[in-house]
């Protein structure tokens, strides 16, 4: 390939480069003077003048047809820089917490690993790292830089796609073991006038030597993957170099001890012993890092950005059935971040006092653009209120929709905390009821949206009917649980606590007696009668008199529940029933779908199909009509498309050159054409759209069909 055009070109005749299929084009200073360089035409639109007296570190764009102010933009991007840095590092603190057990534990057993310790035998640790692989990688970043700063000696991280065979293992352990050192400490691997290979560990005994390190810590982050032969080489190996090269393997095992034994041969098995440690489950970091981001105890009376059920679903279902990374769920809370504070003006709200003090009237008239305002706007209708209504609807009148949305961002901030109680208990409750499935904060935080006016939802439902059937004990731990939980300080839950105790006295009457408790529910309180009639048999239930001690017991099962219904009703108001809950709340899956689940064969599938969706241009706009001012690509797809599974390129290119010069400006030069034709072709076959046919030579096999 030639880079610069022949010197004798102009006088010869001769082109070098005619023979060649491509070559780079460099210009020279003649034709660089000839052609200037293009300058970037500035659009004098409203708001322009706003945009570049921003400053370069403000990424933000003004907003509300570009009339928000620059204070307010500033403000806007302060706080989601404030607000997302609080959030990174409470996650950065849950995810050292997780995996602080597990870490501790391993350089402990890295830091005492040796030889003799072992019996001679090569220490080994075997981490149950979950069947989560995306996480492993998290976690022996984490190993790995406790490692480092505790020994100082080398740490290999060896992937089963980079090992190959036992040459290549060796080759990585010598050359990220020395890769700390410069070319001249490396180069020492001359012994006796000769040189070593490249995977000779005595390079790898020089170094430790040379440098004195205690461990050489080799990791196998996904030992499932590898080789069992080749794991059992490797043990092999590293065992008869013990003496010389102190050893540590570490091995991240995503199913079990027994299927790792399976995979090892017994002879590599009994030259290791080693200590197993146990991580804890990627999915309850997930819980923790989602709760704590939705509902943070430490904020206090601040608002924090939370997500709306619907996105949370989305986030939360990628996360179980696809196995994502814990990473990955965190990109997904800075995306739902940089979404909601870059594309809402109303955003600025979650700064609290200070955006009070900045907002303007087009800030007012777009939230009475909301949905939440017409709902609002709707009750205080029926509540008889038209003199409010008619204050907030006026537009010269913008203190008292100010003093609105004041209260608002309060009211969100308690509802939020009454939600986080009342799921609190929901999820305490059903688990001291038999026969009930514990249910995850992050799944009881999304049905908290769902519930109706009245609190009301399945759960509760189902936990208050449950109530009436439990028996004395259970009962009793029922109530000592949720007042150890929450405390008997809480005004809610005086009256539950007035409940136990009278639970108790009458508990402490019947052991007196020695008679058991029982409530109207159970079956010796009921007497079944068999009738015949004829050839049918009727069968009916009918209730005897209860005694005062189980009345009584009824009474309180009865109490229970209403406390629990009333509890429900005060505590349990979805978030969405207030007004502004588009400012505090993010609740669009389409942007994530875009960015994070993308869809690039859609894409591709339509930006050939209908260019303009795209170039937003006006010789495109033709509607599903080809046009020879469309791109050559788009105009030769739209005909593969037309075509069948063996395409003709003499009848393909006949038909794109009639396309081509179908333009009003006359016909194209058919040599430009055929470029245009070639071009668009390799781009085709590089997307994997077609191929050449072997069953006939002029022709091209179709690979993909559009929507399939």
């Amino acid at each position: 390939m030639s880079s610069v055009p022949h010197p004798n070109v102009e006088e010869s005749g001769y082109d070098p480069t005619v023979h060649q299929a491509c070559y780079v084009f460099t210009a020279t200073s003649s034709a660089e003077a000839k052609h200037p360089a293009k300058r970037r035409k500035l659009d004098d639109k409203p708001g322009h003048s706003a945009s570049t007296s921003l400053e370069p570190s403000v990424p933000f764009v003004p907003l509300l047809n570009g009339l928000e102010s620059t204070a307010c933009v500033k403000l806007r991007y302060g706080t989601y820089k404030t607000l997302w840095a609080q959030q990174e590092g409470r996650i950065e603190a849950i995810l050292q917490d997780v995996n602080a057990k597990t870490i501790n534990g391993v350089a402990e057993f890295v830091n005492l690993a040796t030889p003799d310790e072992y019996n001679g035998k090569v220490p080994a640790g075997l981490i149950l790292a979950g069947p989560n692989i995306a996480s492993h990688s998290f976690l022996f970043q984490q190993i790995e830089t406790r490692i480092n700063l505790q020994t100082g000696g080398p740490f290999i991280l060896l992937n089963a796609g980079e090992s190959l065979n036992l040459k290549t293992v060796l080759k990585k352990v010598i050359k990220e073991a020395t890769n700390e050192t410069n070319e001249e400490e490396v180069s020492q691997s001359f012994l006796r006038g000769r040189k070593l290979l490249n995977f000779d560990l005595q390079i790898l005994q020089t170094y430790v030597e040379s440098h004195g390190s205690s461990r050489v810590v080799i990791a196998f982050q996904d030992s499932d993957a590898f080789d069992g032969d080749l794991l059992a080489e490797l043990v092999q190996t590293f065992y008869s170099w013990l003496d010389r090269i102190p050893f540590v393997l570490l091995f991240g095992i995503a199913t079990s001890l027994d299927i790792f034994h399976e995979k090892l041969p017994r002879s590599a098995i009994q030259l290791m012993k080693g200590e197993q440690f146990d991580v804890e489950r990627a999915e309850e970091s997930l819980e923790r890092i989602f709760y704590e981001i939705n509902d943070p105890v430490d904020f206090g009376d601040q608002n924090v950005l939370r997500l709306g059920p619907s996105l949370s679903k989305l986030l939360l279902t990628r996360q179980r059935e696809d196995i994502q990374s814990v990473q990955s769920f965190v990109s997904s809370l800075k995306y739902a971040y940089m979404s909601h504070f870059y594309a809402n003006p109303l955003s600025i709200l979650l700064a609290g006092s200070k955006a009070l003090e900045v907002l303007q009237d087009e800030h007012l008239e777009a939230a009475r653009h909301l949905p939440s305002f017409k709902e609002h706007v709707e009750r205080f209708v029926q509540k008889g209120k038209l003199a409010l209504v008619r204050k907030w609807l006026d537009p010269g009148d913008s203190k008292t929709l100010m003093a609105a949305i004041r209260s608002s961002s309060a009211a969100h901030v308690q509802a939020m905390n009454n939600v986080r109680e009342a799921t609190r208990l929901l999820q305490i409750a059903r688990t001291c009821i038999p026969g009930k499935a514990r249910l995850s904060l992050s799944d009881l935080y999304v049905r908290g949206f769902e519930v109706n006016e009245d609190g009301q939802d399945d759960l509760v439902e189902d936990l208050i009917e449950a109530v009436d059937k439990l028996s004395s004990d259970a009962l009793s731990t029922l109530f000592s649980t949720l007042l150890e939980t929450a405390g008997v300080g809480e005004p809610s839950l005086l009256e539950l606590a007035q409940i136990q105790v009278d639970h108790a006295k009458l508990v402490e009457e019947q052991a007196i007696h020695g008679r058991p408790l029982r409530s109207g529910h159970d079956l010796q309180h009921s007497n079944f009668r068999t009738t015949f009639d004829g050839r049918r048999v009727e069968l009916s239930r009918q209730r005897s008199a209860l005694p005062a001690h189980e009345a009584a017991f009824s009474e309180i099962l009865r109490r229970t529940q209403e406390w629990f219904s009333l509890y429900f009703q005060d505590h349990l108001k979805s978030p969405s029933q207030y007004f502004l809950y588009e400012a505090f709340y993010y609740d669009l899956k389409t942007p994530h779908r875009a960015a994070i689940t993308p869809k690039p064969r859609f894409a591709i599938e339509r930006a050939l199909c209908a260019p303009h969706d795209y170039l937003n241009c006006d010789c495109c706009r033709q509607g599903n009509e080809l046009s020879g001012s469309q791109p050559p690509t788009a105009i030769l797809y739209q005909l593969y498309l037309e075509s069948g599974a063996l395409i003709n390129v003499r009848d393909l290119w006949e038909a794109f050159y009639a396309v081509i010069g179908a333009e009003e400006s006359g016909e194209k030069d058919e040599r430009l054409a055929l470029a245009l034709f070639y071009r668009a072709m390799a781009e085709l076959k590089l997307m994997g759209m077609l191929k050449q046919s072997r069953k006939k030579v002029d022709h091209v096999a179709k690979l993909a069909w559009k929507g399939l």
